[in-house]
């Protein structure tokens, strides 16, 4: 991987996304993203195609997903704890009150055909630690769904986009995770002595969210 290219990616990510949370998504240029990153126009669309695809980015899993907060969630024994600190996670990052605009913004471009050409490997690791942790929780009898656990991954993610979507629609007033959980259990068969652990508050404290 290039490590110029990388860290110059990450550095327009991050004085876009403080400049479009702290002004209105429109009134917030190319220019003005390109000035606070100190690089050139030409530079910015090497890197991405929008405003709209830089969020996009923004909100991906594989943003957040870092190697310590990788570490983090595969230290725990239990698979199913695992799956569920993955998915608090996923919702923490993109449930914020202040920024549904933006969230919107995201998931717009997520129906966009640039988004199929640009976004392909929008959950990066995140979804292979997902996929191995679900194999690792069909062995042990905690979820007892056997489907592949490849289509149980991209299904958690539907799950998550429908959620967010519906989220988005109440304008943030909405209980993003009694919803997704309990929605979650059901499609993965979760064995019923491992239900509603999710619940339990050690869960929800999280490292923080840096990427």
């Amino acid at each position: 991987m290039n490590t110029k290219y990388t860290k110059t990616h990450a550095k327009i990510i991050d004085c876009g996304i403080r400049l479009l949370f702290s002004e209105a998504f429109d009134k917030v240029s190319i220019k003005n993203i390109c000035e606070a990153a100190s690089i050139s126009r030409p530079t910015f669309y090497l890197h991405f195609r929008s405003k709209e695809h830089l969020v996009a980015e923004y909100y991906s899993a594989a943003y957040f997903f870092s190697e310590k907060m990788k570490q983090w969630i595969i230290s725990m024994e239990n698979p199913w704890t695992a799956i569920i600190r993955m998915q608090i996670l996923y919702i923490r990052y993109t449930c914020n009150t202040d920024h549904v605009v933006l969230i919107g913004k995201y998931l717009s471009y997520q129906l966009t055909e640039d988004s199929r050409n640009n976004l392909t490997d929008l959950h990066g690791s995140f979804e292979d630690t997902l996929i191995d942790l679900i194999r690792e929780a069909q062995k042990t009898r905690i979820i007892l769904n056997s489907s592949d656990a490849h289509y149980l991954s991209k299904a958690i993610f539907m799950l998550h986009t429908g959620n967010l979507f519906h989220w988005c629609a109440k304008g943030g007033r909405f209980d993003r995770y009694t919803d997704f959980f309990w929605t979650l259990e059901a499609i993965l068969s979760v064995r019923d002595s491992c239900r509603g652990l999710w619940k339990m508050e050690e869960n929800y404290i999280l490292p923080p969210l840096t990427p």
